[in-house]
């Protein structure tokens, strides 16, 4: 077999080069908005009082989207030893005990859950507490 012969490499130097840090901008041409050609004037009979059924479509989707952004459902249990209790509905418990007793309307809750006790303590605005039983 021949012998391979060997190459010598030269050292590579470094090179550096000199990095330019300049904010980027952009232009942004404006393009200009066509307006839609004028249509002939509609005959006045009993179809133009019928609302167009382009009206419809439009309204179908935004329909849509507005159930897309509904908040998703949520479930809290609260389990404690062998017990289990939903907060769904001890918070029902706490308003209807609430509106039992006090005739005004609720603009804030603070529920307090001691399962060791088996009760719920809450305050309503603020200024009225109570105590229920789990």
């Amino acid at each position: 077999m021949p012998r391979k012969k060997k190459t010598e490499t030269a050292p590579v130097a470094e090179v550096k080069a000199d990095v330019v840090t300049e904010p980027v901008t952009e232009a942004v041409a404006e393009v200009p908005v066509e307006k839609p050609a004028k249509k002939p004037a509609a005959r006045k009979t009993a179809d133009a009082k019928k609302p167009s059924t382009k009206a419809k479509a439009t309204a179908k989707p935004a329909a849509k989207t507005a159930k897309a952004a509904t908040a998703p459902k949520e479930t809290v249990k609260i389990q404690f030893g062998t017990d289990e209790y939903d907060f769904a509905e001890i918070k029902k418990a706490v308003e209807a005990d609430y509106k039992s007793k006090v005739k005004g309307r609720i603009k804030t809750v603070e529920i307090y859950i001691k399962p060791e006790d088996k009760a719920v303590y809450y305050v309503v605005n603020g200024d009225f507490s109570d105590k229920i039983d789990l």
